[in-house]
C-alpha cells in the first residue's frame, strides 16, 4: 500500500448530451462543519433520471446503468426505461447511451390501456449490475406497474399512498460491453415477494453490483417482503421482510440457490443491501435500516453464513455499499439525507473491520432536500474513482415534476485527492 497520510480514530465493529462538469469547490456549499472534496470533478450525466449504479469493467473501463423518464401526455405519471452508457477515460466522457430495457404495451406505447379507460405505466427501477469473469454483463431490475384513472390521475394503491404495484424481477445480459442486451428473463425469487397481507412492501428487489466468487459463482442480492405462499424451509414461516443473495453458476443464464442475510417478522422492512467482495471470498453487506442508517452484515463462506458486526452511519445516511480500492483500501459511500444533503464516503484500512466514520467526507453537499444519494461508486483501471447519486425536485408534487427536475451526476476524484480531504479540517465555506 503506498505512502498515505495516516486517518485516526476508526468505529471498531462488532448519458446524457450533457457536458456540465464543475469543480465541486465552486459549488454552493451548506453551513456547517463537515470535511469536503473539493477537489473532485462532478459532471451532470443525464436529466430526468435517477438512480445510477456503476461498476468496473474487466477491461479498465467502467459502465453504469440509470433510469430515464418519459412523461405520458395527459397523466401525471412516467414511463421509466433502463439506459448503459461506458466510460473508456476513467469517467472523463461517457459513450451515447443504449436502452438496456424499455417494457411497454403491446401496441408499442408507454402504457397500457385498461378496459375501464384508465391506464398501467410499467417502469423499470431498482438494478444491479455487475461484470462477470466471461465478459458478460448482467444488469437485473424490479419491474413495477404505475395506475392511472381515466383522467390520468394517479390511482392510490395502498395506505401508503403508493401508486404501483410489484410486478416481476427481471435481467438480462449483454456480451459486447453494452451495445446490446439480450431480452429479459423473470427472476426466480422464491421466498420473496407475493401477494402479502404486511402492505405496503409487497416486492422483490435487487441491488448494487453483482460479485463473482473465486470458483465462478456470481451473487445478486434481492431484498423485500417474504411471499405468504412459500412453504420452503429457507426461511421462519412468521417471517415478513428479508434479505439474501441468489447465485448463478451458469455465467449469468440462470439463477437461483438463494440464502438469506436476514429476516425479521415485525417493524418495518431492512431496505436495500450492498455486496463488497473482498479477497478471499469475504463478503461485506451494508444495509439500510428502519432507523435510517446503514449497518454491516459480514459473511466468511461465500454469502451462506452471515453475522451482523453493527452500526456504519449515523441517521439518514444511506442506502449505501463498499468496494475495494486498487491500494486494498475499501471505501464505502452512501446518500447523505442529512444536512448537507447529496454523498459522503469513508474509508477502512482492514477489510471493513474498521471504517473511519470519523473522517468521513462529503463527496457533494448542493441538493436542495433528502430526495437525493444512492451514492455507490468503482475504480477505472487508470486509478480514476467515480461515485454516482441522484437528486430530485423538492417543490414537486406528481412524478411528472419529480422527475422532470431530477438528474443522474457522476463524481470523479483519485485516491489521494479522498485522502487529502479525510486528513484535513471540516470546512464552513
Amino acid at each position: 500500500m503506498k505512502n498515505q497520510p495516516t486517518l485516526s480514530k476508526k468505529i471498531t465493529l462488532a448519458v446524457s448530451t450533457l457536458a456540465i462538469v464543475a469543480t465541486i469547490s465552486n459549488l454552493a456549499a451548506a453551513d456547517d462543519d463537515v470535511r469536503k472534496l473539493t477537489a473532485g470533478e462532478r459532471t451532470v450525466l443525464s436529466e430526468g433520471s435517477a438512480w445510477g449504479v456503476i461498476t468496473s469493467l474487466n477491461d479498465g473501463s467502467l459502465g453504469l446503468t440509470y433510469q430515464l423518464a418519459t412523461p405520458i401526455p395527459g397523466t401525471d405519471t412516467v414511463h421509466v426505461m433502463m439506459l448503459w452508457v461506458r466510460s473508456t477515460d476513467g469517467g472523463r466522457t461517457w459513450i451515447e447511451p443504449t436502452v438496456v430495457a424499455d417494457r411497454r404495451g403491446p401496441d408499442g406505447k408507454t402504457f397500457i390501456r385498461r378496459p375501464d379507460g384508465g391506464m398501467i405505466v410499467p417502469e423499470q427501477r431498482n438494478q444491479a449490475l455487475g461484470q462477470l469473469p466471461s465478459g458478460r454483463i448482467v444488469c437485473a431490475m424490479g419491474e413495477l406497474d404505475y395506475h392511472c384513472d381515466k383522467d390520468g390521475k394517479s390511482e392510490q394503491k395502498n395506505h401508503y399512498g403508493s401508486t404501483f404495484e410489484y410486478a416481476r424481477v427481471s435481467y438480462t445480459y449483454s456480451d459486447d460491453l453494452g451495445k446490446t442486451w439480450a431480452p429479459l428473463k423473470e427472476l426466480p425469487i422464491g421466498p420473496f415477494g407475493g401477494k402479502h397481507r404486511f402492505k405496503p412492501y409487497i416486492f422483490a428487489s435487487p441491488h448494487w453490483q453483482i460479485v463473482t466468487l473465486s470458483d465462478g459463482t456470481a451473487l445478486m442480492t434481492l431484498y423485500g417482503s417474504k411471499d405468504p405462499d412459500y412453504d420452503g424451509d429457507l426461511v421462519p414461516e412468521d417471517t415478513t421482510y428479508l434479505a439474501g443473495v441468489i447465485r448463478s453458476t451458469d455465467n449469468g443464464e440462470t439463477w437461483g440457490d438463494i440464502s438469506t442475510i436476514f429476516t425479521k417478522n415485525h417493524g418495518g422492512t431492512y431496505e436495500e443491501t450492498a455486496l463488497c467482495l473482498l479477497p478471499e471470498d469475504r463478503l461485506l453487506a451494508h444495509m439500510r435500516t428502519p432507523s435510517h442508517n446503514l449497518v454491516q452484515f459480514v459473511s466468511e463462506d461465500g454469502g451462506r453464513c452471515w453475522t451482523k458486526t453493527g452500526d456504519l452511519t449515523h441517521g439518514r445516511q444511506h442506502p449505501g455499499g463498499a468496494f475495494v480500492l486498487q491500494s486494498g483500501r475499501v471505501m464505502a459511500t452512501w446518500g447523505n439525507r442529512q444536512s448537507p444533503f447529496g454523498a459522503g464516503a469513508m474509508l477502512s484500512e482492514d477489510g471493513g473491520k474498521t471504517w473511519d466514520y470519523d473522517h468521513w467526507v462529503s463527496l457533494a453537499w448542493d441538493a436542495e432536500n433528502q430526495n437525493c444519494g444512492y451514492a455507490n461508486g468503482a475504480q477505472a483501471g487508470d486509478g480514476s474513482i467515480v461515485v454516482t447519486y441522484y437528486e430530485m425536485d423538492p417543490t414537486a408534487n406528481d412524478h411528472v415534476g419529480l422527475w422532470g427536475g431530477s438528474k443522474v451526476y457522476t463524481i470523479r476524484f483519485t485516491e489521494e485527492q479522498f485522502l487529502e480531504a479525510a486528513g484535513g479540517e471540516p470546512t464552513d465555506d
